[in-house]
């Protein structure tokens, strides 16, 4: 079933590393009464339109100039609904027509002068009807099965594996005859990893097969080659083994990702664009922990120059957030601050004597703070015996006075109750307080043992802390 599943022509582009000056391509649609259509072409997980095509009489258009253009397959979208046509552009086709029917985009068109949209045509046609004997069978196998017809439903499966057996086998073909074309590249890239049978209890073989499709992942892909990043599958196969195959645990991400970097070295866009992306979605991320990657990216990877071209003003926002966060990693000493109560009496966050600290940054004016207030409370009078509450209020200046108000308001006497009016402590930058609540929970030394999580959660991590 995976063959079929795997069938992505519906949405795809890639562009070539090899290009000759000139090109021009005729379409002709049928049916089509619009004065124009749009060029369009895929990078990493975006859509890009490149062009507008203004018809040189009714359903014809032209796309051509003298400049060079990557190789790679480009899509004509037509309006209003934006149904795609799908075409390459390859060595030796830069000069070609293509006829289409734009009331049935789902049969592929006819390309005159063009062997690389032959080959890939070829390949379209025999998936389209693989996939029809596929469902038909798919279907009676579902009747037979509520029928409970076992001998049938069992000859159904045979049938629909040798199916599979028969793509395997046609791709192996296909790609064999092919190669170096770009639909020979992307029929190989998109071709799942086979995972051999292996033996032992059920949980030795489930470990053995995840282990094997883990390290095995990359086998059909050919990282030099950066006309894939121009695809729509390359880009989401690459993200789904780093945010769904891996483990989702800091220090194994951290590891996976180097080795990733690593391997993409040999095509040096594909590994900027993954760089930039693994940057933005750990910068971004409120998964616990997950700070400590994007520190570790930009130390590695921005400090050292590695990666070049970056405007410098975004270079600068990466290093001092990275900076800023390092000293509040997870694992490291919460930096000592004195903040103030009430009659202005000072108090440092190291005077408590607690097996556990939790400090709680909040805002009087924060409308989850005051939801959340009731959960921190009960929290509280739960592991006061053991933990002690902190709550750093942010308010500054003159309206300050809120701080103590709201503390009376939410019932956080009992607690410590701090705050900074002046910011002498400039405890939001020293603590990465971006929003509110954000939490951190301190052992004895004050080392940070987790932060980021919800107050409504508090109750259970500091369950699973106590009992480790």
């Amino acid at each position: 079933m995976k063959y079929f599943i795997s069938f992505f022509f519906t949405v795809f582009l890639s562009w070539g590393l090899f290009a000759q000056a000139g090109y021009r391509i005729d379409f002709t649609i049928k049916n089509y009464d619009r004065d124009t259509a749009l060029l369009a072409y895929k990078y990493g997980n975006q859509q890009f339109v490149s062009d507008t095509l203004t018809a040189q009489t009714p359903g014809h258009f032209v796309f051509e100039g003298t400049d060079t253009i990557p190789y790679g397959m480009y899509l004509l979208v037509l309006q209003p609904k934006n149904r795609i046509l799908e075409f390459i552009i390859d060595r030796g086709d830069q000069h070609f027509s293509v006829f289409a029917d734009a009331k049935d985009l789902s049969q592929p068109a006819t390309y005159l002068h063009s062997s690389s949209n032959a080959i890939f045509q070829e390949y379209v046609r025999f998936m389209m009807g693989l996939r029809q004997k596929a469902a038909l069978i798919r279907q009676e196998i579902l009747v037979q099965d509520s029928l409970k017809n076992t001998q049938r439903k069992n000859e159904l499966i045979l049938a629909y594996e040798q199916l599979n057996q028969q793509v395997e086998q046609y791709q192996d073909k296909y790609i064999h005859e092919n190669a170096g074309t770009f639909p020979a590249l992307v029929v190989q890239s998109i071709r799942e990893v086979k995972v051999p049978e292996f033996s032992g209890s059920p949980e030795t073989v489930l470990k053995k097969r995840y282990d094997y499709y883990r390290y095995h992942y990359f086998d059909n892909i050919d990282f030099s080659d950066e006309r894939l990043l121009y695809t729509n599958f390359y880009s989401q196969k690459v993200l789904d083994y780093v945010n769904k195959i891996i483990p989702q645990v800091p220090d194994t991400l951290i590891y996976e990702l180097d080795n990733l970097l690593q391997k993409l070295e040999a095509a040096p866009k594909i590994h900027r664009y993954f760089l930039v992306t693994f940057l933005t979605q750990y910068g971004n991320s409120h998964e616990v922990g997950f700070d400590a990657i994007f520190v570790h990216l930009v130390n590695k990877y921005v400090k050292t120059g590695i990666l070049q071209d970056i405007d410098e003003d975004k270079k600068a926002i990466l290093l001092r957030n990275a900076d800023l966060l390092e000293p509040v990693l997870i694992g490291k000493i919460a930096p000592n601050i004195t903040l103030y109560e009430e009659d202005g009496s000072a108090h440092s966050i190291y005077d408590v004597d607690k097996d556990y600290t939790v400090l709680y940054f909040w805002g009087p004016e924060c409308g989850y703070c005051k939801r959340a207030a009731p959960d921190l409370v009960k929290f509280y009078k739960a592991f006061k015996d053991r933990v002690a509450v902190i709550t750093i209020c942010n308010q500054l200046g003159k309206d300050s006075y809120k701080c103590w108000d709201s503390v009376k308001e939410h019932e956080f006497n009992d607690m410590i109750n701090l705050a900074d009016p002046d910011n002498h402590s400039h405890f939001q930058t020293k603590f990465f307080v971006r929003m509110t609540p954000t939490i951190y929970i301190l052992d004895k030394e004050k080392r940070i043992i987790t932060k980021g999580i919800l107050t409504k959660d508090l109750k259970e991590v500091m369950k699973r802390i106590l009992n480790e």
